[in-house]
């Protein structure tokens, strides 16, 4: 790893932040935090894109692109953390089917979304 990857990643960090906090205003949270929801599953959409396009983390003869991308970007963008403590609210809460239904879909949809962007990816590069 090197000063310029760190940076790289950094600023894509940083772009994904921005955007999170951008998708978290236009979609307000309302019984389920939507925004969250939203920001994961795009941002699994999005990994799944970026190492289907440029191939597996480190094997990729794009270190940059993968360091902007998957782990910058996406790392910025989606939010585990917020939407760990969004459960744990709910559940704090006494909501136990809401939260059970922020966790299938958080998690489920989103290893779906991650395998449909990954295709995606392979099919733009040709791979199939």
């Amino acid at each position: 790893m090197s000063i310029s990857h760190l940076l790289i990643a950094g600023l894509g960090g940083a772009l994904g932040s921005m955007l999170r906090m951008g998708v978290a205003w236009w979609v307000p949270a309302g019984k389920l935090p939507w925004g969250t929801m939203l920001a994961n599953l795009l941002g699994s959409l999005v990994i799944g894109f970026v190492l289907g396009r440029l191939g597996e983390t480190g094997a990729t003869d794009q270190p940059h692109w993968h360091a902007f991308a998957a782990i910058g970007f996406c790392g910025g963008f989606t939010t585990f953390s917020s939407f760990s403590w969004q459960t744990l609210e709910q559940v704090r809460q006494g909501q136990i089917g809401t939260a059970l239904l922020h966790v299938a879909v958080s998690v489920l949809v989103c290893v779906v979304m991650t395998w449909l962007g990954w295709r995606l990816g392979r099919l733009w590069t040709g791979a199939a």
